[in-house]
């Protein structure tokens, strides 16, 4: 069975959809199969970053509804072999908790890692998510309102039961500014109450290919994906 995971942030803009790219080709870089399904509803953006846009005839909502099969829906990241499940483009669609589960069965079969880029915040979708996710990736900046709502998304989804939790700090500042409720960024990790699996810092390197550049945030995200396979790879930034 595939590992199911859901990256999540309280709040937008701060990085997330790059960072599931990135660590989805590491992960297809080591010779997994990936899927990376979109669960921000209506706000497509991952068909950009993987210079996929203008290829979507079925979306999410036409697998979870069963209107086409799901090979139908999935297009494919030639660079990489990503394979990426684009959103519904109905910014009110929320699929039951059955489709849900029909649509991980099926993916599973097929996929090793199945990733769901859930949209910025907490609501409904992402309630379900957590219900058939086995890991949450809690993705922030060091910015105390970003700090505060991930920690917020974090407690609700293990109120759901989604209590394997990891952290990422993204968009690290070169001079780190401290604050009376941030001073480092051990404050970050105690502040959100997740273990950190990733830092990265604030670069304008795109997200594909990794591996393929020394630049750091994007090498990062390489081993953020080597790191969820076991691998033992020195974090960027130490506690």
């Amino acid at each position: 069975m595939a590992e199911i995971i859901l990256v999540a942030s309280g709040k937008g803009g701060v990085g997330k959809s790059t960072l599931c790219t990135g660590i989805a080709a590491g992960l297809a870089r080591r010779g997994k199969r990936v899927l990376l399904a979109e669960g921000d509803m209506g706000f497509r953006s991952l068909d950009l970053l993987l210079g996929l846009e203008g290829n979507t005839v079925f979306d999410f909502a036409d697998v979870a509804q069963g209107r086409c099969a799901p090979a139908d829906a999935i297009q494919v990241h030639g660079p990489t072999g990503i394979r990426l499940l684009p959103a519904a483009a109905d910014p009110g669609y929320l699929p039951s908790q059955a489709a849900l589960e029909a649509l991980c069965r099926q993916a599973g079969k097929v996929f090793d890692h199945i990733i769901f880029d859930c949209g910025a915040g907490y609501g409904p979708l992402a309630a379900r998510l957590a219900r058939v996710c086995g890991l949450a990736l809690l993705v922030t900046t060091p910015e105390e309102a970003a700090v505060r709502a991930a920690g917020r998304v974090s407690g609700f989804l293990a109120g759901e039961g989604l209590t394997r939790q990891r952290l990422i700090i993204n968009m690290i500042p070169r001079v780190f500014m401290p604050s009376p409720a941030i001073r480092d960024l051990d404050d970050v990790i105690d502040l959100v109450g997740a273990r950190l699996i990733g830092a990265l810092p604030r670069e304008d390197a795109p997200p594909l290919p990794p591996g393929k550049s020394g630049a750091a945030a994007r090498q990062e995200m390489d081993n953020i994906a080597g790191r969820l396979l076991g691998e033992e790879l020195e974090l960027l930034y130490q506690s």
